[in-house]
């Protein structure tokens, strides 16, 4: 029996609960819309969003699709994620 497995033991036998804490804490609303059109996620870097160059965001994209003119326009996790799929085999990319 390990340290984990005694320590459970015990607190079971002393009456106390012993349901696990969730680590994931609940995200409010955040304070950046992502920048691809049609997404209505929020693209806030504790949401898994990340910032991206206007010029790679229009490789994968189509210029109409992108809300916004900045030089780097933060996009959701989902969005990025594509982001990403779709520019794994572009060689300019890489270092």
């Amino acid at each position: 029996m390990g340290f984990k497995k005694k320590a459970r033991k015990a607190r079971e036998a002393r009456g106390e609960k012993t349901e696990r804490k969730s680590r994931r804490k609940e995200l409010s609303d955040g304070e950046k819309k992502c920048a691809i059109k049609d997404c209505e996620n929020w693209a806030d870097k504790s949401h898994g969003g990340r910032s991206i160059a206007f010029d790679n965001l229009a490789d994968v994209w189509d210029e109409d699709d992108i809300v916004g003119e900045a030089r780097r326009l933060s996009i959701c996790k989902p969005c990025y994620r594509h982001y990403k799929k779709e520019k794994k085999d572009d060689e300019s990319q890489t270092w």
